[in-house]
């Protein structure tokens, strides 16, 4: 063929090299799948994948070890210092508790239901202004916010925190239920994370 080639050259003629048809594909076809591919990949992965909803979980599981394990504190010290300085004229067994700079109410024994009480004791903070006792003002602390005992914000009105970025921030605290007798209740509630 490379004779017929230049014996056509040499005549002048015209020179057609015929090669088997290249068969791929186009950059456009390329770049179609990848949108494709993205689009089903940012459409159908969070709902296989669920993280952010998981680590919300996890986060209010770890707080409510976190206030199990102060409220226990609490009341171990209290066992082993005395109940702390009761305060003329208060409702009975209610002492105020200098836990490490920080004054705590304790009430029988365990930290009472309010900032000054349990919201401190995890918190190891000065109280807020306004924010103590008979109040349900939300206080932030950290990526939680905390509400004193009658809210409308916890389950059932308990104390507690519970995270604003959730789907349903009520359905995704911690309740810190305590009446002044047995032992405080924690409870998570995470269906709403």
């Amino acid at each position: 063929m490379a004779d017929a080639t230049a014996a056509a050259f040499a005549m002048g003629g015209p020179v057609h090299i015929t090669r088997g048809r290249q068969r791929g594909f186009t950059l456009i076809e390329l770049v179609m799948v990848i949108v494709i591919l993205g689009v089903l990949a940012a459409i159908a992965l969070p709902k296989f994948v669920n993280i952010s909803g998981q680590a919300r979980t996890a986060s209010i599981r770890s707080l409510e070890g976190a206030v199990r394990t102060a409220s226990g504190l609490i009341n171990a010290y209290m066992g082993v210092r005395g109940q702390g300085a009761v305060v003329a004229g208060s409702p009975v067994g209610l002492t105020f508790l200098d836990y490490g700079g920080t004054t705590i109410r304790v009430w029988n024994g365990y930290p009472d239901r309010w900032w000054d009480g349990i919201g401190m004791t995890l918190a190891n903070t000065a109280a807020v202004t306004g924010t103590g006792y008979g109040s349900t003002a939300p206080i932030p602390y950290g990526k939680y916010t905390f509400y004193g005992y009658g809210n409308a914000a916890i389950p059932n009105g308990d104390a507690g925190w519970r995270l604003e970025d959730a789907p349903n921030p009520a359905n995704c605290s911690v309740a810190y239920t305590y009446n002044g007798s047995g032992v405080p209740v924690v409870t998570a509630t995470v269906s709403g994370c």
